[in-house]
């Protein structure tokens, strides 16, 4: 009889135990999807959300595990609109496989590697030779600056309005003192 009423006994507390346990699982009123994982090349891994239903915080926040490997991160949320939450993590997530935890709900999701940045722009002074005849002086001075997608080779003309310029080292040879960065320099008056 003693061994029916322990046995007994330790069933019912092992039942108590795994009661409490499930009712302290969040109580979610709603749903969360995963639409979208990107990785910005000048920002952050995001995740994109899509929530129906209410939860009790504006701000949720979670953790994601990359699988495979003990790194753990933490994972900030913020509504960015009616229905959609977008989520952010380290960058050291990228090209894995995660596994997403937010607010009770689990997602398995492979998080791209960045993709590759925009050109760069490869930006230069504009020069002119400025005569002033009032003082008798002449320098050259920056009026101006041109971008361009590819750099620019000694010899590349730039047509500004009925100007023409032409991509130096430096300043062409003229009876002012030279200016010593490349640029588009206007030709020397005769």
């Amino acid at each position: 009889m003693k061994k029916v009423l322990f046995t007994s006994l330790i069933l019912l507390s092992l039942l108590a135990l795994v009661t409490g346990t499930v009712s302290a699982a969040p109580q979610a009123s709603g749903v969360i999807s995963l639409i979208e994982v990107r990785n910005d090349p000048h920002g952050n891994v995001i995740f994109v959300f899509n929530v129906t239903g209410d939860f009790a915080k504006p701000k949720m926040n979670g953790t994601v595990d990359v699988q495979g490997e003990d790194a753990r991160y933490g994972l900030h949320c913020s509504s960015v609109s009616e229905g959609t939450i977008h989520c952010t993590t380290s960058r050291k997530t990228g090209g894995r496989n995660v596994v997403v935890y937010l607010e009770g709900f689990v997602f398995w999701a492979y998080v791209p590697v960045s993709a590759p940045s925009a050109p760069t722009q490869y930006c230069y002074s504009i020069y002119d030779l400025i005569i002033d005849s009032g003082k008798e002086t002449a320098d050259w001075q920056e009026t101006g600056t041109h971008c361009q997608d590819t750099p620019a080779s000694v010899g590349d003309e730039l047509e500004v309005g009925e100007s023409l310029y032409e991509f130096l080292n430096e300043s062409p040879s003229c009876w002012v003192p030279p200016v010593h960065s490349e640029g588009y320099f206007n030709q020397c008056p005769l």
